[in-house]
């Protein structure tokens, strides 16, 4: 109950609409009143295929109850998924750990800040963390009982969470490397995990089936995801400064000062960091063409020419920080930010002097962010060994950061997807130092699956 209060009070007191949620609602709008998947243009409603068709239809079915434009009723049925998810983390926890562990991986969900913000924003990632919950609690299940039903309904996870967000195919990846690995270690089950790895794949992809026919049929295109700029076929993107852009950038802030803001908005050169340029003559050029783009808001051709010229000379001159260093910041910004930019906080809380309420709630934040963090990577390395499939609990967080560092993404929320498995680690980390108390029970990880005499 107090996790389903404590949820409510952020849909009711602290909802965002984000940029995107409009995007979703706009596809949304257009399937409940053109029963096409598309958006609103200059030329009128138009196809597009700029993101995939699990949140709009999920928008749809609640604007069909609510209301069109009213997200509240999306924001109560993610309520209702991301409790589940709780318990979904409960139950991963007592399979792989025991009881005890359960409930204490419950209370680290069930109050985590950052997976309650989500709860009031209408943006994917609800339900994506619960998509992934529950393959990874299937794929538990089926480990032990080995009945097909588990894998397909494993995939079916799956599935949702590759049609919420084109990088949800990596749960499917994640689990399919666990059960080579295991069937590596184990000769005699390689037939049985060979069939289940080919059951997962065919029901998670089959979804993408109809969607890859429907873009060729209407895009021209043989495209079963989103694009990484999510863009539709022709449209015209600036690469050249994306490039240069992500020839310097690491953390959020400078995404939402200075990334956000093309094209439309302007943009204040003092936001931009010194790592950019690479001497006072480039300086000057960035200014120069900086204050060209703030007169009109838009990011011509020509201008789009001469940010890639500098991108190429970042590159040629740290070609070591392009491709390695400036990733794995970005990564690591993504892991250990306080997460607050779906709150009500400015998102540069190490301007201590010019906002100290915000600074002191953002630096609490993250210390939480850090605890969990620290906790599930302390518990996976001190309990090895006697945590059970603990490849498979590892295998989608290491999975997800290498992907990360590959795309040039800076967003906090990207990370929030691992983390039912940072919170079945930190349990098991805590339930470990309760053992170690005098009095305490010694031996509280489990040698036998808590389901196998039941079946699953």
């Amino acid at each position: 109950m107090a996790a389903v209060l404590l949820r409510l009070f952020f849909v009711l007191k602290l909802p965002v609409i984000a940029g995107d949620s409009l995007v979703y609602g706009d596809i949304a709008k257009c399937l409940i009143n053109n029963h096409m998947f598309g958006m609103e243009k200059a030329s009128g409603w138009e196809p597009t295929l700029i993101r995939l068709p699990g949140y709009p239809f999920f928008l749809a079915f609640t604007f069909l109850i609510w209301g069109q434009d009213h997200y509240i009723g999306a924001m109560l049925v993610q309520l209702v998924f991301d409790v589940l998810t709780c318990f979904l983390v409960a139950d991963i926890t007592r399979r792989v750990v025991n009881d005890r562990a359960a409930q204490t991986a419950f209370l680290l969900a069930a109050f985590c800040p950052f997976l309650i913000n989500y709860v009031a924003t209408p943006l994917s990632e609800c339900l994506e963390i619960f998509c992934i919950a529950a393959a990874t609690d299937c794929a538990v299940i089926a480990l032990d009982a080995r009945l097909p039903r588990w894998w397909t309904l494993c995939g079916v996870a799956c599935a949702g969470a590759i049609l919420l967000r084109p990088d949800g195919g990596l749960i499917l990846i994640s689990i399919g490397l666990a059960l080579l690995l295991r069937g590596l270690g184990e000769p005699g089950r390689r037939r049985e995990l060979f069939t289940a790895t080919l059951l997962l794949g065919v029901v998670s992809l089959s979804p993408l089936v109809p969607w890859t026919i429907r873009n060729w049929r209407v895009m021209h295109v043989f495209q079963p995801l989103v694009t990484t700029h999510a863009s539709d076929p022709g449209e015209y993107l600036p690469m050249g400064w994306e490039r240069w852009f992500k020839s310097w950038l690491i953390d959020y802030a400078s995404v939402e000062d200075v990334g956000f803001r093309v094209p439309g908005d302007t943009i204040d050169v003092g936001d931009i960091p010194d790592r950019a340029y690479n001497s006072e003559a480039e300086r000057a050029l960035v200014h120069r063409l900086l204050d060209e783009y703030n007169r009109d808001h838009q990011m011509t051709p020509e201008l789009d020419r001469q940010f890639a010229a500098l991108a190429a000379e970042n590159v040629r001159q740290h070609p070591l920080r392009y491709y390695l260093l400036l990733p794995v910041a970005r990564m690591l910004d993504m892991w250990f930010r306080p997460r607050s930019e779906m709150m009500p906080l400015d998102t540069h809380f190490w301007e201590m002097e010019e906002d100290p309420h915000d600074s002191c709630c953002g630096i609490a934040l993250g210390l939480l962010n850090l605890a969990y963090v620290a906790a599930a990577v302390a518990g996976a390395w001190l309990m090895r060994g006697r945590i059970r499939y603990l490849g498979l609990l590892l295998a989608y967080p290491i999975l997800r950061s290498l992907f990360l560092a590959t795309t040039g993404a800076a967003e906090d929320r990207y990370t929030l997807e691992c983390f039912p498995f940072v919170f079945v680690l930190a349990a098991a980390l805590l339930i470990w130092w309760q053992g170690r108390n005098p009095g305490a029970d010694t031996s509280p990880f489990m040698d036998t699956p808590p389901a196998a005499k039941a079946g699953g």
